[in-house]
């Protein structure tokens, strides 16, 4: 059975890694009573995949995985006991079979920045992004960024660029939480996952 999970990584889960993902959601559904289907080989894995990676520390609201089992029963209450602080499946979703798979699924990513000495850094995202800048905008302080594919064009590029212009000196004069990740739906203008 593929499961997709959207679940959010806030507080002190936002530094794990996206290396140590895979671990921490297969114990967890053993936690939860779920038996994990595993890869074949040598070394046998949770089969489980996720969407393009994060830079440690930026807080993430609704990333996608998804991972297999052997059964025919999931338990969103069971799976979110289970999970370490700051991890919490948000939603449950069944794609088919044939649907396709997270790589294909996470064409857009949604951010949302604050430079935390209101710098005006929207055009420095604009000029640094190119062509991948789907839509930038001021909301309520902050700077909603929608990228083109994120896999190419990853959060954390923007952040070193800014340090090498000297525009910040670190990642602590930034703040950023990617809210979405998935495709675009224009009619709605906002970025989701779909099963």
């Amino acid at each position: 059975m593929r499961v997709r999970l959207v679940y959010s990584k806030r507080y002190g889960a936002c530094f794990v890694p996206h290396i140590a993902l895979a671990q921490i959601f297969a114990r967890s559904a053993l936690r939860a009573g779920f038996r994990p289907e595993m890869t074949q080989g040598f070394s046998p894995r949770a089969r489980l995949s996720f969407g393009p990676e994060l830079p440690a520390g930026v807080v993430a609201l609704n990333e996608p995985a998804d991972m297999y089992f052997s059964g025919d029963t999931f338990s969103l209450e069971a799976m979110n006991a289970a999970l370490p602080e700051g991890f919490r499946i948000s939603q449950v979703l069944f794609p088919a079979e044939d649907s396709p798979s997270l790589g294909k699924s996470c064409k857009f990513a949604e951010y949302i920045i604050r430079n935390t000495l209101s710098l005006d850094i929207l055009d420095t995202a604009k000029n640094f992004y190119g062509s991948a800048v789907l839509k930038a905008e001021y909301l309520d302080g902050w700077i909603r960024l929608i990228l083109h594919e994120p896999a190419q064009n990853p959060i954390g590029g923007f952040i070193k660029h800014m340090i090498a212009q000297n525009i910040i000196t670190g990642w602590h004069q930034v703040n950023i939480v990617r809210a979405n990740i998935g495709l675009y739906d224009q009619q709605k203008d906002c970025v989701c996952i779909h099963a």
